[in-house]
């Protein structure tokens, strides 16, 4: 056993370990791409029964903008 792992060196690893960080990286990749696409849908979606977050606070914005009259005098 002790042969074994003083002929390993740091390059054969490193080779050996190759594929698990290539596999690593791309979990990652994945994991991260769906939590920004749920992330996304859940701000912008345009479904009329259950519009994102963002999406309702610019139809609300929009809204108070239009109630407002510029013809209309300020009262206080």
């Amino acid at each position: 056993m002790a042969t074994a792992r003083a002929n390993s060196s740091p390059q054969s690893i490193l080779r050996g370990s190759s594929g698990q960080i290539v596999v690593e990286y791309v979990l990652l990749l994945v994991i991260g791409v769906g939590l920004a696409v749920l992330i996304t849908k859940q701000m912008v979606s345009r479904n009329p029964d259950k519009p994102g977050f963002l999406v309702k606070k610019w139809v609300g914005i929009i809204e108070t903008i239009g109630k407002d009259h510029a013809d209309a005098p300020n009262t206080p």
